[in-house]
């Protein structure tokens, strides 16, 4: 089985690192993109047409790298684990549920349906809307802690009480008597 893991071709340093890092690069995007909205760029600069282009291939690229990396041990991922994993997980149990969420359908559906939604509030007229954008910036920052909650579920899964990690909400299996049946002790 190892000669088979150590057939699949690894990938450079920089699409290492890109991948290990890819939920803060989403956030970044998420960032910039809210920033871009907010403020938006000049109808006359090349940057109109430049900067959402760039934002549409960094977010395709980081999901994919991110998704990649998780496949493989990460080094700097283990580096990083806490030294009290169970009170990690204990204290970030909020985040872990949320990274669960996405597991239903019917969650994921709904919660795109809001971001998508969101877009009403931004009014297209001359004069655009504060309070509009205001609360579109407001349900399009909601992906930064998902991300957070993504980037913090990778850390501690193996802690994860929904993962069956942790022990918190796991139930001990029955095991079995040592002696076989019929014998006497």
């Amino acid at each position: 089985m190892s000669a088979l893991y150590e057939s699949v071709p690894r990938p450079g340093r920089f699409v290492r690192r890109w991948g290990h890092y890819g939920s803060q690069v989403l956030i970044a995007a998420i960032l910039v993109t809210i920033a871009i909205v907010l403020r938006p760029l000049s109808y006359d600069s090349p940057a109109t047409t430049l900067v959402p282009l760039l934002l549409i291939l960094t977010v395709v690229a980081s999901w994919l790298l991110m998704r990649q990396h998780d496949r493989r041990l990460c080094e700097d991922c283990l580096r990083g684990l806490p030294l009290n994993p169970d009170q990690e997980a204990a204290r970030f149990r909020r985040r872990l549920r949320l990274a669960h969420l996405a597991g239903d359908r019917r969650v994921v559906v709904g919660y795109l349906l809001l971001l998508l939604a969101s877009n009403l509030a931004l009014d297209p007229g001359p004069v655009p809307s504060v309070v509009g954008r205001a609360l579109w910036a407001a349900v399009q920052s909601t992906m930064v802690y998902l991300m957070l909650a993504y980037g913090t579920h990778r850390r501690l899964q193996p802690w994860c009480p929904q993962c069956g990690g942790g022990g918190g909400d796991r139930q001990d299996a029955d095991v079995p008597d040592p002696l076989p049946a019929g014998s006497t002790s």
